[in-house]
């Protein structure tokens, strides 16, 4: 069996053509692009408006990348640590600092790393793969969706 892509990694124009191969109208990418993009779902049960036998294909086929929070340690100082878990199973971490003048994220785009820093668990494992766009956007939308993302 094939392996699950994400779906949230695909263009507009990549999700129409998918579409398309499933005889589906064009019309359906805006909508589900909608779904993934502005309204954050993370499951594709929580489409409405899409035909159930598309959403079981959609399923079978696909992921929407929705990474959980496995674990947040907060420093005195108000930065704040995470550790994500993707869709396969693989965990990366963030960090969110916090600064008089705003916030900054330091934000993940490997499973693992070769780096070696001695205080980060990313670089433990040594690198793993690259993540999928979707995988990236999923994760740092957390941080804009909600003042501070809670386990």
């Amino acid at each position: 069996m094939e392996q699950k892509r994400c779906i949230s990694s695909l263009t507009l124009a990549e999700l129409t053509a998918e579409l398309k191969a499933l005889g589906q109208p064009g019309f359906r990418a805006k909508q589900i692009f909608h779904w993934v993009h502005q309204k954050l779902v993370t499951e594709f049960s929580a489409m409405t408006d899409q035909p159930k036998t598309l959403l079981a294909k959609l399923e079978e086929t696909f992921y929407i990348a929705a990474p959980q929070i496995e674990r947040r340690q907060e420093a005195k100082d108000g930065t704040v640590k995470y550790l994500l878990r993707m869709a396969d199973g693989n965990c990366i971490e963030t960090v969110v600092m916090r600064y008089h003048y705003g916030n900054t994220v330091c934000v993940s785009t490997q499973v693992g790393c070769r780096m070696g820093c001695r205080f980060c668990a990313s670089t433990q494992a040594g690198r793993v793969r690259n993540l999928e766009a979707g995988e990236i956007c999923s994760y740092t939308r957390l941080f804009y969706t909600s003042p501070s993302p809670r386990d």
